[in-house]
């Protein structure tokens, strides 16, 4: 082998080192914000067919994070009657994320359907919602969610709340339901027309997308299941990637099974599309039921180590070249502290 051919040899291999290091340091010194987390104040009634506690007390989440690499998590109200029994108030919410302070931030809990019968009023106007964001904005809540209401996307309710958020200058967390009375979550249709609408008439609302019925639009799908579940298999042309190139206000919040299926389930797919939308996609895990995290996520089920998943997607998607290190730190972390303004988090 000459001596030229044996530099260049070399020289490739030590690149392929650098960019390993490069790596492996941007795993090891990046600490994840979840977007997407919930607790309680203090413990709720079990709940499930086999009774488990069904959400974190703060302690507990801020232990499961310690496990798992987060350096904190955004805690969503869970205040809407479909998906909760009790519910939370945002005054619950903020004494809850008290407890930990820059571990937990704060969310803002207002049901679309709530009014204020004290002033001899029906339904909260959009500029009676603009200063009720506004005040629990001034409180230090971040963002606007979970909203869960099973409402459509154009019901005048629905129309109120968005533009007294945008006027409050909060980002909305929002979760999509296949149709009425179909667990839980704003209604919209196939190809997401009642989204489209409300992303061009309230350009500056930040809408974070979450749930089945919003990540299966990441490609093509046919039965009404799809919807509702977990596609499999490589991804097509999607109509998600449409509103993404379209809206510069719609983000994609990947927490639960549903972003991290929409990833994991087509690698190469996954690698395109944080690539294309690095600034509009936010970490997230979506933790709920703590045995149910354990029992998924713990050590017994994962060869003695804590599994964080949506993390080890990530992961993946870094080390196998789909996407870099810049990617990935915007992804985990920094789109978090900038959209919701958490200065050196």
């Amino acid at each position: 082998m000459n001596s030229e051919r044996t530099s260049s040899i070399d020289g490739a291999t030590a690149a392929v080192g650098m960019a390993g290091g490069e790596v492996e340091r941007t795993i090891r010194e990046t600490k994840f914000i979840d977007i997407h987390a919930h607790c309680t104040e203090f413990a709720m009634p079990p709940m499930y067919a086999k009774p488990v506690k069904p959400l974190c007390e703060p302690a507990e989440l801020v232990g499961l994070y310690d496990r798992i690499g987060v350096e904190a998590g955004v805690v969503l109200a869970l205040c809407n009657p479909e998906n909760f029994i009790g519910g939370m108030t945002t005054e619950q919410i903020l004494r809850a994320c008290a407890i930990a302070p820059g571990r937990l931030i704060p969310s803002v809990a207002v049901d679309p359907r709530c009014g204020i019968a004290a002033a001899g009023k029906g339904r909260c106007s959009a500029d009676d919602f603009e200063r009720i964001f506004s005040y629990y904005r001034d409180k230090g809540c971040r963002v606007c969610g979970e909203v869960c209401a099973n409402l459509h996307f154009l019901d005048p309710v629905m129309q109120n709340y968005f533009r007294g958020c945008e006027a409050a200058g909060l980002p909305l967390t929002f979760h999509i339901a296949a149709n009425r009375d179909w667990m839980y979550g704003i209604i919209d249709e196939k190809g997401l027309p009642g989204l489209e609408v409300c992303l061009r008439r309230f350009p500056k609302l930040r809408f974070f997308g979450h749930s089945q019925s919003f990540w299966c639009e990441i490609g093509e799908y046919g039965a009404w299941d799809e919807r509702t579940g977990y596609p499999a298999g490589p991804v097509g042309n999607g109509r998600l990637p449409e509103l993404m190139r379209k809206y510069p206000n719609l983000y994609c919040d990947m927490s639960a099974g549903s972003g991290n299926n929409a990833l994991a389930r087509d690698l190469d797919h996954a690698g395109r599309f944080l690539t294309e939308f690095q600034d509009r996609v936010l970490f997230g895990i979506d933790i709920c039921a703590p045995q149910h995290f354990v029992d998924s996520c713990g050590p017994e089920s994962n060869g003695g180590k804590w599994n964080n998943r949506w993390g080890e997607t990530l992961r993946e998607l870094l080390r196998s070249g789909r996407i870099t290190p810049a990617v990935y730190r915007k992804v985990a972390r920094e789109n978090a502290i900038r959209e919701l303004g958490l200065g050196g988090a």
